[in-house]
């Protein structure tokens, strides 16, 4: 693996480069060789010392054996091995010397990438480049820039989404509070005929101030909800009884709207772990967009089973059919003031946003399908397990 490695680098190496360092090597070789072999010969020539060492190597071994390693092939073969061995320090030279070359020009196309990157953040990183280490940090770059795009992008909608938020709620609470003013005025300068229009400016600017207390409300639980304030105090919950109470709370209206609500409720036990508080919001918000949006046939019913380890409620109204471009958008904040605020300006748009966060607080979840002849709100919590 280390010399194939070695092999495809060397591969990488410009080829009239690796010519040169080849030639070179095979030079510097052969003139090191010959630079050693003559300081050998001169220093045997020209020494007691080296004069002595051959003559006692002759001596132990013989002038005849002497004779015949001389003109054996193993002093060619040494001479080989010896010119190999030079040539190839040579070449590892060059070879540390043309991978540091590539190194420092890949790193600094690097370095001109990033500048290039800081002029003009719409230029991707491609990772061209030879050295492994490299690679790896382009790719780290790469991770970066993304990370920081997305921060940005979630920094730009978080800004989109302040100034949508801002505009809506001075709409919602500019409306009834423009009403109330209204009719606080026209009873503090007597405008009024008698008694009954007097009790009804009051009845008006009454229900005014209740929708503007409730979309206050609405608003403040939300801010809650999204910045994790909300303290959630978890118990066994009967999920039936539950929506039991929540429909016999809601038996006067349903009543008086001419609405039949049929509750279905499966025979074994639905204990779920969460906050009751909570809860009861989600499935109010619920049973009232119902009784809102079902205008094609005066009938809710509920659902309440066990769906595998989970315990599923469904909500089903007979209604307009939402749009399936919309379904996607239906829990996101305002989208029913938005969608439905010339016809029902009560609403203050943030029910299901704020349904879905108290479902997710509790690691559930919450889905909607609507066709032509009803639209099912379906909510899993997790089963209690006894």
């Amino acid at each position: 693996m280390v010399i194939r490695s070695l092999l495809i680098e060397i591969g990488l190496f410009s080829k009239w480069r690796l010519v040169t360092g080849i030639i070179l090597s095979a030079i510097l070789s052969a003139v090191s060789l010959f630079f050693i072999k003559n300081a050998v010969v001169g220093f045997v020539n020209t020494s007691v010392v080296g004069s002595g060492m051959v003559t006692e190597f002759i001596t132990l071994f013989g002038k005849r054996r002497v004779y015949n390693i001389l003109y054996s092939p193993w002093p060619f073969l040494l001479k080989q091995l010896s010119f190999f061995i030079v040539f190839m320090f040579y070449f590892f030279l060059f070879y540390q010397h043309e991978k540091r070359r590539q190194f420092l020009k890949s790193l600094n196309q690097l370095i001109a990438d990033t500048k290039k990157y800081v002029s003009n953040p719409e230029i991707v990183f491609e990772p061209v480049y030879q050295n492994k280490y490299l690679l790896q940090l382009t790719e780290s770059i790469n991770m970066i820039i993304s990370k920081m795009d997305t921060l940005i992008e979630e920094e730009r909608n978080a800004q989109r989404t302040k100034n949508e938020l801002i505009t809506n709620i001075s709409h919602d609470l500019r409306t009834p509070l423009t009403s109330i003013l209204g009719y606080l005025s026209l009873i503090t300068e007597d405008k009024y005929r008698d008694e009954v229009e007097l009790r009804h400016y009051i009845d008006i600017a009454y229900e005014k101030s209740t929708l503007l207390h409730r979309l206050i409300q609405d608003l403040f639980e939300y801010t809650r909800v999204q910045n994790h304030q909300l303290k959630v105090k978890k118990e066994p919950l009967n999920i039936k009884e539950m929506l039991g109470q929540l429909v016999e709370h809601y038996r006067i209206e349903l009543v008086q709207r001419q609405f039949v609500c049929n509750e279905t409720y499966s025979s074994e036990p639905l204990i779920a772990e969460g906050d009751g508080n909570l809860l009861i919001r989600v499935f109010e918000n619920l049973l009232s967009n119902a009784l809102k949006y079902g205008i094609k046939k005066k009938q809710i019913d509920i659902f309440a089973t066990l769906d595998n380890k989970c315990i599923l409620v469904e909500v089903i109204s007979y209604g307009n059919t939402i749009p399936a471009t919309d379904l996607p958008h239906i829990f996101e904040r305002f989208y029913q003031v938005d969608k439905s605020r010339s016809m029902y300006s009560e609403s203050s748009g943030l029910g299901l946003a704020i349904a879905k966060s108290i479902v997710e607080i509790h690691n559930g979840e919450i889905h909607v399908v609507s066709d032509e002849e009803k639209t099912v709100f379906s909510v899993y919590l997790k089963r209690l397990k006894s």
